[in-house]
């Protein structure tokens, strides 16, 4: 049987990899070069005790996912974050006093931040450290002309700093966002332009220069703040949340993109994705699917060509992780799952030529969306790096014999929806399709491939479609009802 189904972009998990720094606590970064290699850090051999604080590595994969070169770190670190900057690689980091890099001793003998750049061999170009400051959960974005944004906090975690410096680490441009109740989380760079993800919970209000955020009237405050080429408070949107410490931003061509959890009336949690346009208007408002209610997502957004990715927790054991993704317009294309023995947080995701890496850690076999698998070789847990790959959007795709996989289209649906059910099996499969609950709203024995549904009675949501084929085995999917 043959059929055609409308559909916008193709996208599969075509490779996954697993390397072997055991006993690895995380990924804490993640970046991809002009030549889509992949450089990837984090702390190994540490306690659990958070944030980990110890030896790291960092190692770069070819676009095949081949280690290219792989450089430690000694002594009590922290990294913050990566980012590829013309063909050199920018970290910055926290240390607990002196290390050393690949051999090389570095830092200072106090508490101290370092921002550090290497050649594209992993050879030390130079470092800077900074006892005034605190690396720990700062950020990174490349812009244009070698310049380089960074997000960092003062001693004590007191007061924001936002700077923009150049390819040798010259400072050009700096601001203080001041006080013990203001929080940055991440930010964004684009066209000399500077967007910042954060949250306050003071009890007055925050002041930066022209532009004040107020407390709400019920927990904490998330806001997108923006920030001229001048370093000038441009335009800020603020939303009620109970804490934002895992809210996330990117720009890019088509717009601003912001995560965060909002507090809604009566007191109900919905993960939310923010489109708006560089002058602050908001443009499209998304609330994130996913299967399991009250988690924390752990999230980190990328973009790539026209497409918006977030990499996600998705299960209370930390064994359960989405790939969400949409078009540049905010449409939900598609989820996929990556399932098996995890850890904390949801890794990281990052954009390429041909559409997303992921990377976290694993201790057990993964399986990513029922596409391709990862085995486990231990010992103890390890970084893995996976692909995402597009298909040239054509409007129209077409399938033939040998389909392995559970389609429904279109997605969002309003009246009806089509499946096309996994060859697998021969005679009827059970198909379910379940509420945001679990009740069953809809039950049948259908034929393999394509069938039709009524789901004009279903109020809008978020619908776990399940079908059990004839040889036992399951196929899931998550159809958007609007």
């Amino acid at each position: 049987m043959q059929f055609l189904l409308l559909q916008a972009f193709g996208q599969q998990f075509d490779r996954a990899d697993s390397y072997a720094v055991d006993n690895s606590n995380e990924v804490a970064a993640l970046t991809t070069d002009a030549n889509n290699n992949a450089y990837m850090a984090g702390v190994y051999g540490a306690s659990q005790f958070l944030p980990y604080t110890g030896e790291c590595y960092l190692l770069k994969a070819s676009p095949a996912g081949m280690v290219i070169w792989t450089k430690y770190f000694t002594g009590l670190v922290q990294i913050g974050d990566i980012v590829v900057s013309g063909d050199q690689l920018l970290i910055v980091g926290q240390a607990n006093g002196t290390f050393s890099y690949d051999g090389v001793a570095c830092g200072l003998p106090a508490y101290h931040m370092f921002t550090m750049k290497v050649d594209s061999s992993g050879n030390l170009l130079w470092i800077k450290s900074d006892d005034t400051r605190n690396g720990s959960g700062s950020n990174l974005v490349a812009g244009q002309n070698g310049k380089v944004a960074v997000n960092f906090k003062g001693i004590s975690n007191i007061d924001n700093y936002i700077e923009i410096m150049d390819s040798e680490g010259v400072v050009l441009q700096s601001k203080q966002i001041a006080g013990h109740y203001a929080n940055i989380v991440d930010i964004a760079y684009y066209d000399d332009r500077v967007y910042l993800n954060g949250g306050f919970n003071g009890p007055d209000s925050l002041v930066i220069d022209d532009i004040v955020i107020y407390q709400p009237d019920v927990e904490h405050a998330a806001f997108v703040l923006a920030l001229d080429d001048d370093f000038i408070a441009e335009w800020a949107s603020v939303d009620t949340t109970i804490n934002n410490r895992d809210g996330r931003i990117v720009a890019g061509e088509e717009g601003v993109y912001a995560y965060f959890s909002a507090l809604e009336p009566p007191f109900t949690i919905v993960n939310v994705l923010k489109k708006f346009s560089f002058d602050g208007q908001m443009i499209r408002e998304e609330a994130l699917p996913f299967f399991t209610t009250g988690i924390t997502l752990y999230p980190d957004i990328a973009l790539a060509p026209g497409l918006v990715g977030l990499y996600v927790n998705n299960d209370f054991g930390f064994n359960n992780h989405e790939v969400i993704l949409y078009d540049a317009d905010l449409n939900l294309l598609g989820e996929m799952s990556v399932q098996g023995l995890s850890d904390l947080y949801s890794g990281q995701i990052t954009g390429c030529d041909v559409g997303f890496l992921i990377s976290h850690v694993h201790s057990g076999d993964l399986n990513f969306n029922n596409e391709i698998t990862l085995s486990y070789a231990g010992p103890e847990k390890r970084p893995y790096l996976s692909r995402v790959s597009f298909a040239e959007p054509t409007g129209i795709a077409g399938a033939g014999p040998g389909n392995h996989r559970l389609l429904c289209y279109p997605d969002p649906a309003d009246d009806l929806v089509n499946l096309v059910l996994p060859d697998s099996g021969t005679g009827l499969a059970d198909v379910m399709i379940l509420d945001i609950s679990g009740k069953t709203v809809f039950h049948a024995g259908l034929p393999l491939g394509h069938s039709s549904i009524n789901i004009s009675h279903l109020p809008a949501g978020i619908y776990p479609v399940v079908v059990k084929s004839a040889d036992n085995k399951v196929f899931r999917k998550k159809l958007v009802i609007r």
